[in-house]
């Protein structure tokens, strides 16, 4: 628990800490209406913007009060992101192609 997360928890109203308590011991740990079993298992369909049968809103809500599931949000939204970026096709330009392939021919290589 970091300075900050411990300032928090002090300044919270009792009323507040119980109701956005979690117990990092317990899977089933609830914040409002979301349990966090239940917003672990709809990242995905979070992500995508498909969620049936709870609100876009509920599992925001979660995930911006849970310490325990943002890391996972954030490890899921980061490997989208790479994963994206790695199925970009960079093309090499013609000119150097023609270079490397030139000096492969020039070295003994077989041009494709």
């Amino acid at each position: 628990m970091t300075f900050f997360d411990r300032l928090k928890s002090l300044l919270r109203s009792p009323q507040s800490s119980l109701s956005h308590a979690h117990d990092e011991e317990e899977d089933s740990a609830t914040c409002k209406d979301v349990s966090c079993m239940e917003a672990l298992a709809r990242v995905h369909e979070y992500l995508d913007g498909e969620l049936d049968g709870i609100s876009h809103e509920e599992v925001t809500r979660h995930f911006s009060i849970c310490r325990k599931c943002y890391p996972h949000l954030r490890l899921e939204e980061r490997f989208r992101e790479l994963l994206l970026r790695s199925q970009r096709v960079d093309v090499c330009p013609e000119g150097l192609k023609a270079q490397v392939l030139e000096l492969l021919a020039a070295e003994g290589g077989e041009q494709r």
